[in-house]
């Protein structure tokens, strides 16, 4: 499989603008989903990519043939603050057991072949958000480390990961038993780190008054 990272970071930052361009909105969730299949699209054929927004397929969100091979993306929003990168990902209500937690969060990094994180980090000060653009291994956010119920411990509010992978991860039981990501931005190599795009926060949603402007009578 040889996944274009040169022209994907092209396409993805074009449209990362361009999208800005038209909302208010942070990017995010299923508008990230969105981006990712609109580039991939572009790049391979439309016939070659496939996205449904209303999918309940878990970890998989996007999925591309690229070069005769079938390629699973886990598509991930996130927000960076203090160089940290925050990430939520499963819900694991379905378990009580931490070790069938486990058992099921170390399936489902088998089941896709990279993750694709759109990662924001707004500048008040400056009136700038930032996005990062990864593409990370599962094995990045599921090492064999933090599978093993004793390198876990119990909480007040959940679980936490008692030892030091390069990240912190926590199961927060308010949040239906939700698993949480805190990793430092260092944690990720450069290869890994494929582009970021600054935009104005004044320009945000600019492109529909202009839209309006040009096209109204």
């Amino acid at each position: 499989m040889s996944f274009n990272d040169k022209k994907f970071s092209e396409i993805i930052k074009k449209l990362i603008k361009f999208k800005s361009s038209t909302t208010r909105i942070p990017i995010k969730d299923v508008s990230w989903e969105e981006l990712i299949w609109a580039t991939l699209v572009f790049i391979y054929g439309g016939s070659n990519v496939e996205w449904d927004s209303q999918s309940h397929e878990k970890s998989v969100d996007v999925k591309a043939n690229i070069d005769n091979v079938a390629v699973k993306i886990s598509a991930k929003g996130g927000i960076i603050k203090n160089e940290l990168l925050t990430i939520s990902s499963y819900r694991l209500t379905s378990f009580n057991k931490l070790k069938d937690r486990l058992s099921f969060i170390k399936n489902q990094h088998e089941n896709f072949d990279f993750y694709l994180i759109c990662a924001r980090n707004v500048d008040s000060k400056k009136g700038i958000t930032h996005y990062t653009i990864l593409r990370v291994p599962p094995t990045k956010f599921a090492p064999p480390s933090i599978l093993l119920t004793r390198n876990w411990k119990k909480t007040k509010g959940g679980y936490e990961l008692k030892i030091n992978p390069g990240f912190k991860v926590k199961i927060v039981s308010k949040m239906s038993n939700q698993l949480w990501y805190s990793i430092p931005l260092d944690y990720f190599s450069n290869d890994e780190k494929l582009t970021s795009v600054s935009i104005p926060n004044d320009k945000l949603g600019d492109g529909l008054i202009e839209f309006l402007k040009n096209n109204t009578d």
